[in-house]
């Protein structure tokens, strides 16, 4: 068996084993959340196949069985929703719902009909056991268009991801930092690669006239190697963080409103965490393990008051106490404010006036006053 082997191809081709050997690995922790071990197989799975497919390709093995050029497996359209659904397995379905919306499965259609459309061109390539359908198609420029579709579904699926991610990470209890990290790191690099690739694609096609040439699959495909290589790096060494059952705060915790009361009053008393600037519910509502929502329905029924005004009452408290002490005189108002957690002179005036019914600087000869 005569072969085209060269550097480029075999790197290529280790990194397609080395996704599938990995494949192996992680699939021994389907125990912790099947579902999303499912999905994070389909996508590693098709990225490794990718890889496979156009190594093979590029050493010539084809012209054993020219049928194989229209093998029926729509890898490429499953990259996206395999990365897309293990990201979302992770995390708890609302109340009596599935973890997806019925209108997600969209996501697979693609990939559906591709493989309807390659089953149907491999079944002619078979029976005629030739290129000529492969080639009818590449003379239509269907590939070219194909894969910019292509590219930029899974450039959506990778965003997409992401914007889960960052729109459900602060319901999640703070102990699960380290893995909600990951996978914002993980996500990120795939859309880093995604796009990258479709810089790469328009590159090629302007550089040699709208027609694609097999320098862009060298750079696309090495690229895929490396990543490939990094989650096996990734995987072998933090397997931990890949799969996960995150819980949102305050999920069957049975905390009670006197529990967040005690623990508001020790964040608040002896963190002084409103000394921070850019402290938020967000923030405050993970030091005490519970939702947002939570925190601010709370904050509400036993205060009377939303977030930023119980924030800022302990910082005006704050600013009350610089104004009494000795040192008082060193500093300015604005300096003072500063050291209680206002991020600027306006909000600082405004909510002083607003607690103690004075303006900071009437307060101030007043107790100088006295």
């Amino acid at each position: 068996m005569s072969l085209d082997y060269n550097l480029f191809n075999i790197i290529i081709l280790f990194g397609a084993i080395q996704g599938f050997i990995l494949c192996i690995f992680l699939n021994q922790k389907r125990n912790t959340n099947p579902q999303s071990v499912n999905f994070f197989l389909l996508f590693l799975f098709s990225l490794a196949f990718f890889n496979l497919i156009y190594a093979l390709l590029d050493m010539d093995l084809f012209k054993y069985y020219r049928p194989l050029h229209m093998f029926p497996f729509p890898y490429k359209w499953l990259i996206g929703p395999g990365f897309y659904f293990y990201i979302k397995y992770q995390f708890p379905a609302p109340a009596d719902k599935p973890v997806y919306h019925r209108r997600e499965w969209y996501l697979l259609a693609p990939a559906v009909v591709y493989l309807f459309l390659r089953t149907y061109w491999f079944s002619i390539a078979v029976k005629e056991n030739s290129y000529r359908i492969t080639q009818v198609v590449v003379e239509s420029n269907f590939f070219r268009i194909h894969e910019y579709f292509f590219l930029f579904f899974t450039l959506y699926m990778g965003i997409a991801s992401l914007r889960f991610l960052n729109k459900n990470k602060d319901r999640v209890t703070s102990k699960s930092a380290p893995a909600l990290n990951w996978l914002s790191q993980f996500s990120r690099v795939f859309i880093g690669i995604t796009f990258i690739d479709i810089l790469l694609y328009t590159f090629d096609l302007v550089m040699h006239s709208g027609i694609e040439t097999f320098g862009f699959y060298y750079a696309t495909l090495i690229i895929n190697a490396a990543f490939i290589y990094w989650i096996g790096f990734r995987g072998f060494t933090r397997s931990h963080l890949f799969f996960n059952r995150f819980k949102y705060a305050g999920d069957g915790s049975g905390v009670t409103a006197s529990d967040i009361s005690v623990k508001l009053e020790q964040c608040i008393l002896e963190k002084k965490v409103y000394l921070n600037p850019n402290f938020s519910l967000s923030d405050l509502s993970r030091e005490l393990g519970i939702t947002p929502k939570e925190l601010s329905k709370h904050i509400n029924d036993t205060l009377g008051m939303n977030f930023s005004e119980y924030i800022n009452m302990h910082r005006v408290e704050e600013v009350k106490q610089l104004m009494a002490s000795e040192d008082a005189s060193k500093y300015t108002l604005v300096s003072l404010s500063e050291k209680a957690g206002f991020s600027s002179k306006s909000s600082f005036n405004a909510a002083f006036k607003k607690i103690t019914g004075m303006t900071p600087t009437a307060y101030k000869k007043k107790i100088s006053e006295q």
